[in-house]
């Protein structure tokens, strides 16, 4: 599998006084993704949001649109998302200008079959899942490593109908080295690289 060194903003990363996040130098240790858990009688959805500040987004939009106008990004303003939160990471900074774009929301089957993604990533990085891998509404941030790791999981598991692929899939994304992660995650994110997210769901569940 191929992989290349992680990008200069994840490898060094220091922790905030009364935060438990830890994020990417380049934003100052804050961190660079949100999972929201939100509840429901089929089993709730789970939304992963990449924190980001507005000039970039924007910029990604622009890129996104030059690329394919039928490509969409959607980014809310971080207050419109999280501005009721009791969590100490929302506290501690100045959210001003920063936005909240969903990566994906996943319910039923897809939502399942992440799962021991999720518990896997936040286990790995010292964060209590309990409130989105539970029952009702919760949220947890993350730092930029494991929500490079989840953001594969979500875009590549959205379109997968068997379930069996869908296992498979999040399976390889347990195993892959965080420097292979960056990689992929680039390359599905690219819009230089369209086929990059099919190129991946292949190369994970080819053999099922």
């Amino acid at each position: 599998m191929t992989s290349q060194s992680r990008p200069e903003s994840a490898l060094s990363a220091r922790e905030q006084p009364g935060v438990s996040g830890l994020g990417s130098s380049v934003y100052g240790g804050r961190p660079n993704f949100a999972l929201v858990r939100d509840g429901g009688p089929d089993g709730g959805t789970l939304t992963l949001y990449e924190l980001l500040p507005a000039d970039q987004a924007t910029a990604r939009r622009e890129r996104l649109e030059r690329s394919n106008p039928n490509r969409q990004l959607v980014a809310d303003l971080f207050e419109d998302v999280f501005g009721e939160s009791d969590s100490l990471e929302v506290d501690h900074w100045d959210w001003d200008e920063w936005t909240a774009v969903k990566t994906r929301r996943l319910s039923g089957s897809r939502l399942r079959s992440i799962l021991p993604l999720v518990r896997e990533t936040l286990d790995g990085a010292g964060i209590d899942d309990s409130s989105v891998t539970g029952s009702g509404q919760g949220e947890v941030f993350l730092p930029e490593t494991a929500g490079v790791r989840l953001a594969l999981g979500f875009v590549g598991v959205k379109p997968i109908q068997r379930v069996d692929r869908m296992r498979a899939f999040c399976r390889g994304i347990v195993r892959m080295s965080d420097e292979e992660c960056y990689y992929w995650h680039a390359k599905c994110r690219s819009p230089s690289s369209p086929n990059g997210k099919k190129a991946l769901r292949m190369l994970l569940t080819d053999h099922i």
